[in-house]
């Protein structure tokens, strides 16, 4: 089987992260979003997935490679934006589609029993079948109502609030046939919600399957930060979750729920959690405090730092004394120099040495 991953859009929600990372890299759960779509993928034997690219392609393309778990993994670079079919169509340009296929936006973690989803699409003969999920306030989404043979009846994006036909929203996941790609015009941005599944509402050929797993569509640093400390929550209520090759010294005190991704270490006495996730190769140095946090790969915590409710992305480097308070945003590749306080809410965007306090909201560019 053939799935092709959207993995094209600018993420200008996630900014400053994503002014410098893809937002598929962005850790959740101490492993890079895109290997959560992935390892989804995978459980109905994909053999082959497409990423379709265009903002910060080269990054993504280092990191994830051309194999995955036995995927092989391929790229469609659009060179303008294509919205969510216009990806689909350039992607079949270069990879033949001549069977049944799997579509999946790139921003969102699900737990979903995928086997079953591709069980029904075959079974009620449907062109497109769309993984639902039920919110409470659907106004965001893509929103879809079904009747009692799973019939698509209706599809609405983004309704205005209290004008929403149900709670069950598009969890942008799709079970696609072939023939779909016909009715996507080539070389313009085009609209799987608004200019494709309304038509085939109309005729009867796109199905729903409803789900209740955990799914975070990830658009923002908020749902970022939601997606991560709901899972670890649920994943990790009385121990911790250590990957290969942790060194926690005995020094150090832990109040769980924390994750610690792959040859990460934490020195001295320490103090971590709750609510902690450190990616991988990240370094705490003694007398040092991280709670309520997210720490990207290769984070260096000086001695005697002081870190709260906030997000340090990749590569960040905090020298000794340094304090971030609540909701502050490192960005990559930024230095912090010795002492500094950063107050609650800052953000300090990419490729910054910081070397004086930085105030309550501020914005360092």
């Amino acid at each position: 089987m053939k799935a092709v991953v959207l993995a094209g859009g600018y993420a200008t929600r996630l900014r400053p992260i994503s002014y410098a990372m893809p937002k598929l890299l962005f850790p959740v759960l101490c492993k890079p979003m895109i290997h959560w779509t992935l390892d989804l993928l995978k459980s109905v034997g994909t053999t082959n997935v497409v990423l379709g690219v265009n903002y910060l392609a080269d990054i993504l393309r280092a990191n994830v490679g051309s194999t995955y778990k036995n995927m092989r993994i391929n790229y469609s670079l659009e060179s303008t934006a294509l919205g969510t079919a216009g990806p689909l169509k350039l992607a079949s340009t270069n990879m033949q589609f001549d069977e049944t296929f799997i579509a999946m936006n790139g921003d969102i973690v699900a737990q979903i029993n995928l086997p079953e989803m591709l069980e029904q699409h075959e079974s009620t003969k449907a062109l497109v079948t769309d993984a639902l999920h039920e919110v409470k306030d659907p106004s965001r989404f893509g929103v879809v109502k079904l009747d009692s043979e799973k019939h698509v009846q209706a599809f609405v994006e983004k309704p205005k609030a209290g004008t929403a036909p149900s709670r069950l929203v598009n969890a942008g996941i799709y079970i696609i046939e072939p023939d779909v790609l016909k009715l996507i015009p080539p070389n313009r941005k085009v609209s799987l919600e608004r200019e494709i599944f309304p038509t085939l509402a109309k005729e009867g050929r796109l199905f729903g399957f409803k789900f209740s797993g955990d799914w975070f569509d990830i658009g923002s640093l908020v749902d970022y930060q939601r997606a991560n400390f709901s899972l670890l929550r649920a994943s990790n209520q009385d121990s911790g979750a250590y990957a290969a090759n942790v060194t926690i010294a005995s020094e150090v005190r832990i109040r769980r729920p924390i994750c610690i991704g792959e040859n990460s270490r934490v020195e001295g006495d320490a103090r971590i959690g709750p609510n902690v996730l450190l990616a991988n190769d990240c370094s705490i140095r003694g007398h040092s405090k991280v709670s309520n946090s997210i720490l990207f790969d290769d984070v260096t915590v000086g001695e005697d730092c002081d870190i709260n409710g906030a997000i340090l992305a990749s590569n960040v480097k905090l020298s000794k004394g340094v304090k971030i308070s609540r909701g502050s945003i490192i960005s990559p590749n930024v230095i912090i120099a010795e002492g500094v306080k950063i107050a609650s809410r800052a953000i300090i965007h990419p490729y910054k040495e910081i070397d004086q306090n930085v105030g309550v909201a501020a914005h360092v560019m």
